[in-house]
C-alpha cells in the first residue's frame, strides 16, 4: 500500500468532508491497488488487516492474500507500478521482453526514486536503445536478431504507454503509441510468414489490424478475433493468445475498435456500446477471405473486452464460439462499487447539475496523484473530453455524461440471446472486474447456450486480472476449449 492509503482518515459520520466521499468510493480499491496487497505479500496485507483501512471487507481480503506466497514482492517501491509490470514479466515466454532488461530497469527506477515519470523515463530509454539494436541487427541481416529485438522494444514503449498520463510526458500519448506500433510491426514483417497488415470496412473508415496465420498454404482454417479490451496493445496481445493460436494452427486476427490503439491515441475516436456494429463488420471481412473457415470463427475477448465480445454475440450468430476472458457483466459496476455516493445519486435520478456539483466540489479536490493518473487512464477511452482532459493533466468535470455512458456497458439484458458455446473465465483476486466472482458468475448465469465456466488461481500463479504472471497457463485452457468446440 501507498503511504497515502496508510493516512488516517475523517470520520466517516462527516458527510461534509470530500474525503469521506473519496474514502466511501474505495478509490484506493482502483483497478491495480487491490492486486497490490497480492504483489507486495504478508507485510503490506498484515498492516492492511491491522487498521490501515479499518473495514472488515478489507481484512478479509487481507487475510486472504496474505495465506497464498507473493511472486515478486515489493517489486516498485511505488507499488502502483507493480501490476502492469507483471505483464511485461509474463511475455518473457513469447519472446516480447528479457527478464534481465526488466530487472534492471526496475532497480534503476527505484534507485532514482519510483514515480510515474521515473518509469516512462526509465522504460523509454531502454526501449529506445533495443529499438537502436534492431535496427542494426536488422541492416546487418540478422532477421531473427531483429525480430526479438523489435519485439521487446515493442513492449517496453507500451509499458511507457500504459503509465505516460500519470508522468510530464502525459501529452506525448499519441507518439508513444506509435513508437510502440512501429516497433510491433516491424517485428510482425520479420517472422518466417510475415504477419498481413490488414484494414476492415467500418462505417465510413476502417479498422486497422493484423492477420496472423501459421503457414501459407492455401487452406481455410478455423480463425481466433482477438478482441482487446482498453489496455493492451497488439504486443500484448500477441503474448496473451496470439502466438498460442498460431501454435495450435489458427489464423488470428488482431484489430483495434473504436476506443482502442490509434482509433483512440491518433483518431481520437471513442468506445462504443453496442460492439456487436463492429464485429459484424469483422465477420464479414473474414468470411470474404479464402483463407478462413467460415463456419469455426471464434471470438476472444479480453479485460473489458470480455463486456465486449458477449454483447457483440448477442446479435452477430455466424460466430462458432465466444470467450469472455474474464466474464464482465457491467462496466459501471465497479465503478459504482468504488464512488458509492456518486452511484447513490444516479440511483436516485439525480440530474447533471447535482451529481457534477458533487464531483466537481467533494471529490475532485481530495484525489490523491495517483487517483488522478488512474481515473485519467479509465476514463480517456469513452469520448474525446476525457481524452483531451487526461492529456492536459486534468480531472474531467462532467461526470454526469461519463456515468451516462458507462451504465450503457452492460450485457445483463442482452447474454441469454448469445447462441454460440462460450467461455467465461474467472480470476481470483481480480480488482477491475469487481465484485469477484460475481460478475463473471452472473455472466455464466445469464447465458442460455452451451457453456463452461473456468476459474484461475492463485496456486497457480494465474490470479490477478488477466493472469499477468500465467499467459501460458491462460492460453493453455483457453485454446484447448476451443479445440474441443470448433
Amino acid at each position: 500500500m501507498s503511504a497515502d492509503a496508510r493516512k488516517p482518515r475523517p470520520a466517516r459520520g462527516d458527510s461534509s468532508d470530500g474525503r469521506h466521499l473519496v474514502e466511501q468510493s474505495g478509490l484506493a480499491h482502483s483497478r491495480r491497488s487491490l492486486l497490490r496487497a497480492g504483489v507486495l505479500g504478508g507485510g503490506a496485507a498484515a498492516a492492511l488487516a491491522a487498521g490501515g483501512r479499518g473495514t472488515a471487507r478489507d481484512a478479509a481480503f487481507a487475510a486472504d492474500v496474505s495465506a497464498v506466497p507473493a511472486p515478486l514482492q515489493n517489486l516498485f517501491t511505488l507499488s502502483d507500478l507493480d501490476f502492469e509490470t507483471l505483464f511485461a514479466f509474463g511475455s518473457i515466454g513469447y519472446g516480447c521482453a528479457e527478464f534481465g532488461e526488466l530487472v534492471t530497469a526496475v532497480n534503476q527506477i527505484n534507485a532514482a526514486g519510483a514515480s510515474y515519470d521515473t518509469y516512462h523515463d526509465t522504460f523509454w530509454a531502454l526501449a529506445q536503445r533495443i529499438n537502436a539494436l534492431a535496427d542494426r541487427e536488422l541492416a546487418a541481416g540478422h532477421r531473427a536478431s531483429a525480430r526479438s529485438a523489435y519485439l521487446r522494444a515493442a513492449t517496453y514503449y507500451d509499458m511507457c504507454l500504459y503509465f505516460i498520463l500519470g508522468s510530464s510526458a502525459r501529452a506525448q500519448e499519441a507518439s508513444a503509441y506509435a513508437a510502440m506500433q512501429h516497433c510491433w510491426h516491424r517485428a510482425s514483417q520479420l517472422f518466417d510468414l510475415p504477419f498481413e497488415p490488414v484494414r476492415i470496412p467500418y462505417e465510413n473508415t476502417c479498422l486497422p489490424g493484423y492477420l496472423l496465420r501459421p503457414d501459407d498454404r492455401p487452406i481455410r482454417r478455423p480463425t481466433v478475433i482477438l478482441n482487446n479490451g482498453q489496455d493492451a496493445q497488439h504486443i500484448a496481445l500477441y503474448a496473451m493468445g496470439g502466438a498460442a493460436a498460431l501454435e495450435r494452427g489458427y489464423n488470428v486476427l488482431l484489430f483495434e475498435g473504436p476506443g482502442q490503439g490509434s482509433m483512440l491515441f491518433q483518431r481520437q475516436i471513442p468506445f462504443r456500446y453496442d460492439w456487436d456494429k463492429v464485429i459484424t463488420q469483422v465477420v464479414d471481412y473474414l468470411r470474404a477471405r479464402p483463407d478462413v473457415d467460415r463456419s469455426r470463427i471464434a471470438l476472444s475477448g479480453s479485460s473489458l473486452g470480455g463486456e465486449l465480445v458477449v454483447r457483440a454475440a448477442a446479435y452477430e450468430h455466424r460466430l462458432a464460439a465466444v470467450v469472455a476472458d474474464p466474464g464482465f457483466l457491467s462496466v459501471w459496476l465497479p465503478w459504482s462499487q468504488k464512488f458509492p455516493p456518486i452511484a447513490k445519486l444516479f440511483a436516485s435520478g439525480a440530474g447533471k447539475q447535482e451529481i457534477n456539483t458533487v464531483w466537481q466540489d467533494k471529490v475532485i479536490p481530495v484525489l490523491a496523484a495517483t487517483d488522478r493518473y488512474e481515473l485519467a487512464k479509465v476514463s480517456e477511452g469513452y469520448g474525446r473530453q476525457y481524452l483531451q482532459a487526461a492529456r492536459a493533466g486534468q480531472i474531467f468535470t462532467d461526470m454526469y455524461d461519463l456515468g451516462t455512458t458507462l451504465q450503457k456497458f452492460s450485457v445483463a439484458s442482452v447474454a441469454d440471446r448469445v447462441s454460440a458455446p462460450t467461455l467465461v473465465t474467472v480470476y481470483e483476486q481480480d480488482s477491475l472486474v469487481i465484485p469477484v466472482p460475481q460478475q463473471g458468475a452472473e455472466v455464466f448465469k445469464l447465458l442460455r447456450g452451451p457453456k463452461q465456466q473456468h476459474t484461475f488461481t492463485a496456486a497457480e500463479g494465474a490470479q490477478f486480472h488477466c493472469a499477468p504472471m500465467a499467459p501460458q497457463v491462460r492460453n493453455q485452457v483457453v485454446y484447448d476449449w476451443l479445440d474441443r468446440v470448433l
